[in-house]
């Protein structure tokens, strides 16, 4: 039997109904079944795959070894013998290529988490604190927002422990910070930096054709890279987008386990499913590898709505707590771990 759209080939030694399309089957008339059977594997694996395309024309123009029939038998009963070592060997390889997988997947996860913890590159004496920086953000939010900017403030006290004070409250002890960061680290709340309740939405009616639509199946799981750039001219656009700029961080609200987030190359729009968020003055390198982060993610879908398409809220997002190292720091992570990839991809 051989698979149209699937170039399978199955031996059948019971009686069967035929009730699938796209499958071919053969009675042999002329030759030893079984020794069709080992053709058919070794020709349809040599058959460039079409996907859900058929196959069987490029079957049938096949030219096929056909040896006298006792010779047939005698092959047939030779690799016969060695079918439970290529079985048990066929097994061990796709355990391995598994294998392989998921090692290549948690080195990354674990230098992701290294990264934003402060143990992947050294920390420099003469950068400048992340809590000059964080000044720098606070100012420019208040002098935007005037009387409605709440202030989050997270410090460590003289006894050690972290404390949040919140505009005029009196200062709360943190005791659900995660892990120690270096000195001239800062913790945050998200929401200090960037606000997950507010993306620019734009009507699609007002979108010009050569810009660019970025949809979530567009973005590559895990990798922080775009598979393919769509235009609107190619597209039927019909919802409201999310507009954004050279340079933002476009972060998938939906199903955060997949882990899509990507830096905007050029300016476009995209599905209000990502929010689209102006890191400056961070390093938007390093925001993109905090965000994939497994902390970030596991803290994403510990407290996502929603069961069959859950989803980051607002509130949880902006509640976060990010760490930020000195600007210089940064841009040393991001480095090191574009290095440490291109390396772990050359070795796949």
């Amino acid at each position: 039997m051989f698979g149209d759209h699937t170039k399978v080939v199955k031996y059948i030694d019971f009686p069967f109904i035929i009730g699938a399309d796209g499958t071919k089957f053969h009675m042999p008339i002329i030759v030893f079944p079984r020794y069709l059977y080992f053709l058919m594997l070794v020709c349809a694996g040599s058959i460039p795959s079409r996907g859900y395309a058929r196959h069987y024309s490029i079957l049938t123009a096949q030219y096929l070894p056909l040896p006298p029939l006792a010779e047939q038998e005698r092959i047939v009963a030779e690799i016969e013998k060695y079918e439970p070592l290529i079985a048990e060997y066929d097994k061990l390889e796709k355990e391995k290529s598994k294998l392989d997988g998921e090692i290549y997947d948690k080195l990354k996860k674990s230098i992701l988490q290294y990264a934003i913890q402060g143990k992947l590159v050294p920390q420099e004496p003469t950068d400048e604190p992340a809590s000059v920086l964080l000044e720098k953000i606070r100012a420019e939010k208040k002098a935007k927002l005037g009387k409605k900017y709440v202030d989050s403030f997270i410090y460590k006290g003289d006894d050690n422990c972290y404390y949040e004070k919140v505009g005029n409250n009196a200062p709360v002890l943190l005791e659900n910070l995660p892990f120690d960061i270096p000195d001239s680290w800062c913790w945050v709340r998200l929401g200090t930096i960037v606000d997950f309740s507010k993306s620019i939405s734009i009507s699609p009616n007002t979108i010009e054709e050569s810009a660019w639509i970025l949809d979530l199946e567009d973005i590559e799981k895990d990798s922080g890279k775009v598979l393919c750039k769509k235009r609107k001219r190619t597209l039927k656009v019909q919802s409201v987008k999310h507009q954004f700029k050279t340079g933002d961080v476009l972060y998938s609200k939906l199903r955060p386990y997949l882990n899509k987030v990507v830096i905007a190359d050029e300016d476009g729009y995209c599905t209000s499913e990502i929010l689209v968020f102006n890191f400056v003055p961070i390093c938007n390198r390093y925001a993109q590898l905090y965000l994939m982060s497994p902390y970030f993610v596991d803290y994403a879908m510990a407290g996502a709505y929603g069961v069959k398409m859950p989803r980051l809220g607002s509130d949880r997002g902006n509640n976060a707590f990010m760490l930020i190292p000195p600007l210089q720091e940064q841009l040393r992570i991001a480095d090191q771990v574009d290095k440490i990839f291109a390396n772990i991809k050359d070795e796949a």
